[in-house]
């Protein structure tokens, strides 16, 4: 039996009555190192294994740059990237529900184009939906360059089609300095309506009711308390909804002034975002929010030598990467965005500043550090 050095090592430092033993422990070891040996199977030769690319977590994010082109060859096109932002309060005595979704001039199920810069706008949740339903708030992308509407509708040439469109939404606290109180819902639906050929507008539903109770009911609208979008925005990317919408190119329009800018239908491509704020505060006390929407666009451009020179081919994803990366999309919640740290110690300056009571409210922010 042949031991290995650091068997013979220890042999040699055993006491003379102690070897005869450990030399038999070394010897049972072997033989049992001998038979694990054989019994185990042989092994396989090496292979190259394939591996899948994960998913690209980009391909729907409308604050990245980066583009991932459709699963077919098209014409050339340029790709641009804007942020748009909404600021608004909670109201003491109505909610408010905001709808992002890109907006089509005629309903979607007489015509289907063209479409308009318009891709957010804000409600109060008691409004009815029918032919004519005020609006408080509207936010447009600059695709066009946002121009004031006029007296007559203003036809574009640029030819486009919105790639990605996301929405992030935080809290900014309150306008009084207080510990943000109440909640919002968030998140995308597959599908809503508006305009008098829907089913709200023939059973004189509300928007809460229409927009909002039913995603609620279903789960598409998720609970977040105003504090914790103050450390920890959310941030929703939209999913293709309608794949022919989605891929089809449009013309693009500002409608007039006189245009009854909340009866516009929404686009069916992309998945609506909807944000619905309950009525919260008391007083004179409300909750500041701040929306901000990050939007990719494919354009063409005719008639603009300078935007025109930067169209390229974009070569085609394949179509079991783009499959891949949108069913990962679909199954993907939103996303918890790390805010500034400090928001609470902010907090606490402005409080002492003001001279308010800040010790009694320590407790209650533990969930702002």
């Amino acid at each position: 039996m042949n031991l290995s050095p650091k068997q013979e090592a220890r042999l040699a430092q055993a006491l003379p009555a102690a070897k005869a033993k450990l030399r038999a422990q070394f010897k049972d070891q072997q033989a049992q190192n001998a038979q694990a040996k054989k019994r185990a199977p042989p092994r396989a030769p090496n292979k190259m294994v394939a591996r899948i690319a994960t998913p690209a977590p980009y391909a729907f994010n409308g604050f990245d740059a980066r583009h991932m082109p459709l699963d077919e060859v098209t014409a050339p096109y340029t790709t641009t990237n804007f942020i748009t932002t909404m600021e608004f309060q909670s109201k003491v005595n109505v909610g408010q529900v905001v709808v992002v979704c890109q907006r089509t001039y005629f309903s979607n199920q007489s015509y289907s184009g063209p479409d308009t810069d318009y891709i957010a706008m804000m409600y109060d949740e008691t409004e009815t939906i029918d032919g004519s339903i005020p609006v408080t708030k509207v936010a447009r992308a600059p695709i066009v360059g946002a121009p004031d509407p006029g007296a007559a509708d203003v036809h574009f040439s640029v030819r486009a089609r919105l790639h990605n469109l996301s929405a992030k939404l935080e809290c900014l606290g309150t306008n009084t300095g207080l510990y943000p109180p109440g909640s919002v819902y968030f998140g995308k639906v597959p599908c809503i309506e508006t305009g008098t050929k829907s089913t709200g507008a023939k059973e004189g539903l509300t928007i809460k009711q229409a927009w909002a109770d039913d995603s609620i009911a279903v789960g598409y609208l998720k609970s977040y308390p105003a504090a914790s979008l103050v450390s920890h925005p959310v941030c929703i990317d939209a999913s293709i909804a309608e794949n022919v919408s989605y891929k089809t190119w449009r013309d693009l329009l500002v409608p007039a002034s006189t245009t009854d800018q909340g009866s516009l239908s929404f686009k069916t491509a992309l998945e609506p975002i909807v944000l619905y704020i309950p009525k919260c505060g008391s007083g004179t006390t409300v909750v500041d929010y701040r929306l901000v929407l990050g939007q990719q666009w494919c354009s063409r451009h005719p008639h603009d030598v300078i935007v025109r020179s930067t169209q390229k081919q974009h070569s085609a994803t394949s179509p079991d990467v783009w499959h891949k990366v949108l069913n990962a999309a679909k199954s993907v919640g939103p996303r918890l965005i790390e805010h500034a740290a400090d928001s609470a110690a902010q907090y606490v300056g402005a409080r002492m500043r003001q001279g308010g009571p800040v010790a009694a409210e320590l407790p209650a922010m533990a969930g702002l550090f």
